[in-house]
C-alpha cells in the first residue's frame, strides 16, 4: 500500500480525510498528518511518502511548494479534498499515476524519473489533442505529475507534419519519433520548456510554455519557438532522416486556453 502525507491546518480538510471510510480499499495507508511546513519537512525526513496533499494559508503553501520543488521534485502532489467524496476522487487519480510510474514494463533498471516523464507526456498529449480537460483537471494534473511548466502565462502550440512518415516504424516502438524530436529540439530553452508530442494517430505537436518562476519573456516567444524548431527540423533531417514541415502556430493566453471550460 502507498504511504501519504497530509499537510494542513484547515478544519474542513482534516475532517474530510478523517471521514474516509477505508484507506486500504483505496490502496493507501492512513496518512501521516502535519499542520505546518516545519512539521511536514520533519515528517519527510523520517517517513517515506508516495504522495503529499497540501492545504495551508497561501504564504505557507508557497513555502511548502518551494521546498518540495527543491528537495522532492518527483513526489506527486495530490489535491486535498474538502469532503470524503472529493478525497476519494483525488486518491484515485494519485493511485492511477503511482501504478503507472511504479510499473515494470521492461527488463531495464527501474527509473522513476523516466516513468514520471512518460506520464507527463501522456498527460500533455491528451491535453493538446483531445482538448476535453477542464481547467481544474489541468491544474490537478500538472501538480500531480510535478510539471515545471507554468499554466498561468502565455504559451505556444505548433503543429508539424512528417513528410516521409512510414506507418509502424516511428510511433509504435516506445514513441521513437517523439523521443527523436525531443533530442533534436526539446527541453528547456531560454526560460521556456519545449515539448514535442506525437499521438497514436501520428499527429505531431510542439508545446512551449514558460517554466515556473519565469515571469518575463526574455525574447519574443513565437520567434524563439520557431527558430528553435526550425533548427531542430534541420537536425532531425540530417541525423535521423525525418522530413518535417510546420503546418500551424497558435499563441495561447495560457495552458488553460486548451481546456474545454476556459473563459477569458
Amino acid at each position: 500500500m502507498y504511504k501519504l502525507l497530509l499537510v494542513s491546518d484547515q478544519e474542513d480538510v482534516l475532517r474530510a480525510f478523517d471521514q474516509v471510510p477505508n484507506w486500504e480499499y483505496n490502496g493507501f495507508r492512513k496518512p501521516h498528518i502535519r499542520h505546518d511546513v516545519e512539521g511536514a519537512k520533519e515528517s519527510l525526513k523520517i517517513h517515506h511518502a508516495d504522495g503529499i496533499a497540501v492545504a495551508l494559508a497561501p504564504a505557507a503553501e508557497e513555502e511548502m511548494m518551494a521546498y518540495l520543488q527543491a528537495c522532492a521534485p518527483l513526489l506527486p502532489i495530490f489535491e486535498a479534498g474538502r469532503s470524503p467524496e472529493e478525497v476519494q476522487v483525488y486518491l484515485a487519480e494519485l493511485n492511477a499515476l503511482l501504478n503507472r510510474i511504479r510499473a515494470d514494463f521492461s527488463s531495464d533498471a527501474y527509473d522513476e524519473q523516466k516513468m514520471m516523464i512518460r506520464a507527463r507526456r501522456h498527460f500533455f498529449r491528451k491535453l493538446v489533442d483531445g482538448r476535453k480537460m477542464t481547467c481544474r483537471e489541468l491544474y490537478r494534473g500538472l501538480r500531480l505529475r510535478r510539471s515545471r511548466m507554468d499554466p498561468d502565462y502565455p504559451c505556444m502550440l505548433m503543429r508539424l507534419q512528417a513528410e516521409n512518415r512510414q506507418e509502424g516504424t516511428w510511433q509504435d516502438v516506445d514513441h521513437l519519433l517523439e523521443l527523436g524530436l525531443f533530442r533534436s529540439f526539446g527541453g528547456d530553452v531560454e526560460g521556456y520548456h519545449v515539448l514535442p508530442l506525437v499521438t497514436q494517430e501520428g499527429k505531431i505537436y510542439v508545446l512551449a510554455g514558460p517554466l515556473r518562476g519565469q515571469r518575463e519573456e526574455t525574447r519574443d516567444m513565437e520567434a524563439m519557438l520557431e527558430s528553435c524548431v526550425r533548427e531542430g527540423i534541420r537536425h532531425a533531417e540530417e541525423y535521423q532522416d525525418i522530413q518535417l514541415r510546420i503546418t500551424g502556430i497558435e499563441k495561447l493566453p495560457s495552458l488553460y486556453a486548451l481546456c474545454v471550460d476556459y473563459q477569458e
